[in-house]
């Protein structure tokens, strides 16, 4: 895995899939970059015993210290992905490769590393082996497509931040975030994808937006932290669009500025006041 992400990495930045992929004997890669005999447009990742990234030289094993092939590719190229789910992923390859799967803080509790090479992925890197080259192109449209996403969700970031697009009003004992704007269609997926970390930091209990489609369309949306306390399956909004049997989605068009409150009494179950200040449709 660090072999076949650091190829697929470096492909991206050079903008180019190589012309071949070789597996190496290190003590023959050793003798050639210590000869100083290396090919032109020649990368060595993994192996060489030497890290040298200006010229293309990827490896780790001569330093403990040092992070695996694909964490120094990334380091060198992808800095300003820094933080990003991937470089998260990649720095959890990184640990397993140079430290080993006890590593891995939960290793004696849920065994993370039984896990860490599922059915999918050793099948990829058996395929890696034999013939490189397939794998590789999977991998970096793979990742092309995961970078873009990833710089998606820092826009998203942005925009979550940004005064007048979301609130949080606390209802009583709950807290529920208020979309104000609504988002521009590129950044409404990225958006799902971060705000779970404004949830996780203030306890949220539903979400209050808007419909992706339809313009005068409501969403209420229940969180992990309302499973317990909000069911939508129990409002009555005047205008239904969409209700879950499950409870934890509805789609509604409002009757006015207030209704979503109503439905939110509805599904809690109790008497909640509301201190609601600017509405999505005031």
């Amino acid at each position: 895995m660090d072999e076949l992400l650091g190829s697929a990495l470096l492909a991206l930045h050079l903008k180019e899939i190589p012309e071949t992929i070789e597996r190496i004997n290190p003590q023959e890669a050793a003798d050639l970059v210590s000869s100083d005999n290396i090919p032109d447009n020649t990368y060595f990742i993994d192996c060489g015993l030497v890290l040298d990234s200006k010229k293309g030289l990827f490896d780790h094993h001569q330093d403990r210290d040092l992070d695996s092939a694909v964490l120094l590719i990334f380091n060198e190229y992808f800095s300003h992905m820094k933080d990003t789910e991937l470089h998260n992923y990649i720095k959890l390859v990184s640990k397993v490769d140079t430290k080993g799967a006890m590593s891995l803080d939960d290793f004696h509790l849920v065994s993370e590393s039984r896990d860490y090479f599922s059915f999918g992925q050793g099948v990829l890197l058996n395929t890696f082996e034999n013939d490189p080259m397939l794998v590789l192109k999977i991998f970096i449209e793979g990742l092309d497509d995961k970078i873009s996403f990833e710089k998606l969700k820092q826009k998203a970031d942005i925009w979550l931040i940004e005064s007048g697009n979301i609130e949080i009003i606390e209802v009583d004992h709950i807290k529920i975030i208020k979309y104000l704007n609504k988002a521009p269609s590129e950044l409404v997926s990225p958006i799902r994808s971060v705000i779970s970390k404004i949830v996780d930091d203030n306890d949220i209990t539903a979400i209050l937006s808007f419909d992706d489609k339809q313009a005068d369309v409501l969403t209420l949306f229940r969180t992990n932290y309302g499973h317990n306390n909000i069911d939508f399956s129990k409002s009555n909004p005047s205008k239904t669009i969409f209700k879950h049997p499950g409870g934890f989605l509805m789609k509604f068009i409002p009757s006015n500025g207030n209704e979503w409150i109503k439905l939110i009494k509805e599904s809690y179950g109790e008497t909640i006041y509301f201190n609601s200040r600017q509405d999505p449709r005031s």
